[in-house]
């Protein structure tokens, strides 16, 4: 087992090509553990020879893959299919710990190829998949070298592996970090929320959060926020009989002021303007 404690923070890794390789056996080239500050970066522009499984235990880490970044937060899996361009890292000022395979041999490509098919690239980890354990468990097989290691090897990669090939298909809807965001200021549009709450929900930084999202997205978090402020005051507006102070408390704004002047600015009209109209049109509309 080779360790080392560097800049970047801490690492374990076994190599498992010594091993004896059989047909018949899950085997893997390298696995292990690292510990990870900000300083922690992988590019590989023309993807990996073999497939990464990433088992998030600590903190967050961030995925880019296919054009779209993922967060991998503690208690997620990741696997990262070969041969796809990829990017990885321990997000500004934060820490990620996580364990990582890459596999070997007709049997494990095989199996992970079944699952790379779907294009499924994130999943949450199931609890009672103790992979901690598990890779615990596989590393010291892999130090002590007994004649059975090769079986007790494949007997370990068998249970990550089924175990992760349940939980990225079992979480069909992968979120990427923009659709993070997204769901995050959805369900708190009504509250303060500033940008640092957002990225910090995401553990990332503020920089980061704004590019990736104006990338995917077309506009910065901030101006996704008051278009869905509006968007519901609209509706509000048009359905119910609430007052505009009313509605710029409900839908977040600090003042009326502030809601009037973001309505018209993005409407044309005045709140109460648009009320009036949407009111005759309907009226039309019924006769």
């Amino acid at each position: 087992m080779y360790s080392v404690n560097g800049d970047f923070g801490e690492v374990r890794l076994i190599s498992g090509q010594s091993f004896q390789q059989s047909n018949g056996l899950f085997s893997l080239s390298v696995a292990g553990w690292h510990k990870c500050n900000d300083l922690y970066k992988i590019s590989r522009p023309n993807g990996n020879t073999a497939h990464l499984l990433i088992i998030t235990v600590g903190g967050c880490g961030l995925m880019e893959i296919n054009g779209k970044e993922y967060s991998l937060p503690s208690g997620s899996v990741a696997l990262i299919p070969r041969g796809i361009p990829n990017r990885y890292q321990t997000p500004s000022n934060g820490l990620w710990e996580f364990y990582w395979i890459h596999p070997s041999g007709s049997i494990s490509e095989q199996f992970l190829d079944s699952i790379a098919q779907k294009g499924i690239y994130t999943g949450t980890a199931s609890p009672d998949h103790a992979y901690r354990a598990l890779m615990e468990d596989l590393i010291s097989v892999c130090t002590r070298r007994t004649p059975q290691a090769a079986i007790q090897i494949s007997q370990k990669l068998g249970y990550i592996f089924h175990f992760a090939a349940i939980d990225l298909q079992g979480n069909n809807a992968v979120e990427t970090v923009t659709e993070r965001a997204i769901a995050y200021i959805e369900k708190n549009f009504s509250k303060s929320i500033l940008l640092e709450d957002i990225a910090s929900h995401l553990f990332i930084s503020t920089t980061h959060l704004i590019r990736v999202f104006k990338k995917e997205v077309g506009c910065t978090p901030h101006k996704y926020l008051i278009n869905y402020r509006l968007l519901i005051g609209a509706d509000l507006l048009k359905f119910s009989q609430l007052s505009i102070d009313e509605i710029s408390s409900r839908v977040g704004f600090s003042s009326p002021s502030q809601f009037i002047s973001c309505f018209k600015q993005a409407r044309g009209s005045t709140p109460n303007e648009f009320r009036l109209k949407f009111s005759r049109n309907s009226g039309t509309d019924q006769q």
